[in-house]
């Protein structure tokens, strides 16, 4: 009588096919696979396998298309001749159209559901996409990467800094500044190192930080730059005594448009972060 594989036995045998399985991918294809994380089953990791040779195998001959074209060449109703009360549930329409083909928008900010209809019925149609089609993977739009929103933009850069700065990531934080203009607290021009030297006294001053809390709720552009405030909130523990300090206010933040899109910091100005004491100016 035949005995049954014992469940471990069986995994044993699935993690055995799934590194040769690996070895032919990469042979074939020159994939490149990391060590597999030793809670991943075995039988998960073969039907993610099994997804990576199917797209490697659709990529070998992929050709591409319009959007218009993988849809279909659909007709849709010009905009200026749906009713308001209508115009939802034809964007859901549309939406559920892309949905059916792997294709998803998504939108960081607000957008109207004009302006949304719009993009999806003009703009989206030309764009050009990879013919590769894989149950499970889905080709991303981003309404923002097409019409830049500059106020979310900015907004979310002041979070993002103000995130960094507590959690003390220090790499991510001297990132956030412009590289070719920063001022100080007070205002001054001061150059990168000196700024090294700010968050590093900074953070030399308070050894932890037990809470922060922060909220954008202005911005104005003018030009180039962009004014964000917020109001902030923290408390640390000073070293070495350990005694605590809690700071609350209005905050504000001096942007600039980056090259590379977005916004890069300028001037931060946070409750408590202004007392740092500053570096020489740059001229």
């Amino acid at each position: 009588m035949e005995e049954p594989v014992s469940e471990e036995n069986s995994q044993r045998i699935q993690r055995a096919l799934n590194e040769a399985k690996k070895s032919e991918l990469s042979e074939r294809y020159g994939a490149h696979f990391s060590e597999s994380s030793p809670g991943l089953p075995p039988d998960i990791e073969s039907r993610w396998l099994e997804n990576i040779e199917e797209f490697e195998r659709q990529f070998e001959n992929v050709t591409r298309c319009s959007v218009r074209e993988l849809l279909g060449f659909p007709e849709f109703k010009p905009l200026d001749q749906i009713l308001v009360e209508q115009l939802d549930r034809e964007v859901d329409k549309a939406l559920d159209l892309l949905s059916r083909h792997s294709l998803v928008v998504d939108c960081l900010a607000v957008v109207s559901p004009e302006d949304l209809y719009r993009f999806i019925t003009t703009e989206l149609l030309d764009q050009e996409v990879d013919s590769v089609r894989i149950e499970g993977w889905n080709t991303c739009f981003i309404y923002e990467d097409f019409h830049p929103n500059d106020e979310y933009d900015a907004k979310s850069m002041a979070e993002h800094f103000l995130w960094n700065l507590f959690e003390r990531y220090e790499e991510e934080v001297l990132n956030n500044f412009s590289e070719v203009e920063i001022c100080g607290p007070t205002g001054r021009r001061i150059g990168h190192n000196a700024m090294v030297d700010i968050i590093r006294s900074f953070y030399a001053t308070y050894v932890a930080f037990t809470a922060h809390k922060f909220q954008c709720d202005g911005y104005k552009l003018e030009g180039q730059y962009a004014i964000v405030t917020a109001h902030v909130g923290w408390t640390g523990l000073r070293g070495p005594s350990m005694e605590v300090a809690s700071y609350e206010g209005r905050g504000s933040f001096k942007m600039k448009k980056s090259p590379h899109g977005g916004f890069d910091i300028v001037q931060a100005i946070i409750p408590g972060f202004d007392q740092i004491v500053e570096g020489p100016s740059v001229s």
